[in-house]
């Protein structure tokens, strides 16, 4: 075999690093994360359905332990300008205290005895004027005392409720904390009996990180995609009058799910991954891009505050078989909405009723605020 001289040996080094830095490079850069739930057995899904709801309720529990923190930074804000606004008050309610005082002794009759005696009518002009000026001012005092009272009493109010909030969060964060710590105990009974703990451990590890990583940031496009059509959807349904029908004081709104797919299409192209089936009561949504596979369950309801509105709760959701706690639900619900607001479609009508049969989406509407 022929040595390589010594001088050519860095050269060829160099070449050889060289063109293994872009290997390297795209390594770094694009990790590849497989679904670990590919050709698992029913109760190994269970587990790993069960691993990711603790790391679901642990985020569950960060976000209400944030709350808290902001809830408790609020109360002692409020408690420093109540403080505040109790040293300014005193000094009003002591000078309203004096005008209540000298109307109830009898301190102003001298100047009606005074406007009643005047001699002339210039006489009798300047006492009403200097009547008037010192009534305005009395009057100043009153209503300035009654708008901090006011102010003051309402501080209170907020202050009671953010207390009422506070123990209200803190309820909830010792409950999730109780959940997540059965619910890891019943996962680590699991583990222990099954005979493979370090293969199950590994499994767990390899779909926590494939939902943090490729999963949650594929399901929140997907929703956020969906809010955005179904923000544009009173424009969409104006577009197409065929599906609002009136009768007197009454409208109704007929949507069938293929009519709502080819407008979910022509929004965005994601879009074209999912499908949406009505039937009776239920919602589904399915997606799937071949390596993630969505299933959304829900229904809608009428609701009035803070506006009248239809609005789309889930009931189930489903990431590649496994079902996600309903602290992820409500996670979706509160970032994106996907109701539907009557009152951009026609800005006179109220929204009465939702239905869901096979095939449609019906909601009954009513002419009057």
């Amino acid at each position: 075999m022929k040595r390589i001289p010594a001088g050519v040996r860095p050269f060829a080094l160099l070449l050889l690093l060289l063109a293994l830095l872009p290997l390297s490079r795209a390594g770094m850069l694009a990790p590849v994360y497989a679904d670990p739930t590919d050709g698992v057995d029913e109760e190994t899904r269970r587990l790993l359905e069960k691993s990711l709801s603790v790391v679901e309720i642990d985020r569950e529990i960060e976000r209400i332990s944030g709350l808290r923190e902001a809830t408790q930074t609020e109360i002692g804000k409020a408690e420093q300008r109540l403080a505040a606004q109790e040293i300014a008050i005193a000094a009003q309610r002591e000078k309203a205290g004096r005008v209540l005082r000298s109307y109830y002794m009898g301190d102003k009759d001298i100047l009606w005895a005074a406007l009643l005696n005047s001699r002339s009518l210039s006489d009798l002009l300047k006492t009403w004027e200097m009547m008037d000026i010192i009534f305005s001012s009395d009057d100043q005092i009153l209503d300035q005392y009654s708008a901090q009272y006011k102010e003051i009493k309402e501080g209170y109010d907020t202050l009671q409720r953010n207390k009422q909030d506070l123990e209200q969060v803190e309820n909830n964060l010792r409950a999730q904390r109780d959940r997540v710590l059965a619910l890891q105990q019943e996962l680590d009974r699991a583990i222990a009996a099954s005979g493979d703990a370090d293969r199950l451990r590994q499994l767990m590890d390899e779909m926590q990180a494939y939902w943090q990583n490729v999963g949650i940031f594929e399901v929140r496009q997907q929703f956020n995609s969906l809010a955005t059509a179904m923000n544009n959807l009173p424009q969409w349904i104006d577009e197409h009058p065929e599906m609002l029908q009136t009768s007197g004081l009454k409208a109704t709104i007929t949507v069938s799910d293929s009519q709502l797919n080819d407008y979910l299409r022509s929004q965005d192209e994601r879009m074209k991954q999912l499908t949406i089936t009505f039937e009776p009561d239920i919602m589904r949504i399915e997606g799937s891009n071949g390596a993630i596979q969505v299933g959304i369950e829900g229904h809608y309801t009428v609701e009035n505050e803070p506006e009248n509105a239809i609005r789309f709760h889930i009931d189930k959701l489903v990431f590649n078989g496994l079902e996600l706690p309903d602290t992820t639900r409500a996670d979706l619900e509160r970032e994106f909405d996907l109701g539907f607001y009557p009152q951009q479609l026609i800005s006179f009508v109220k929204a009465d009723s939702v239905g869901l049969t096979q095939g449609q989406l019906i909601v009954r509407l009513r002419i009057g605020k």
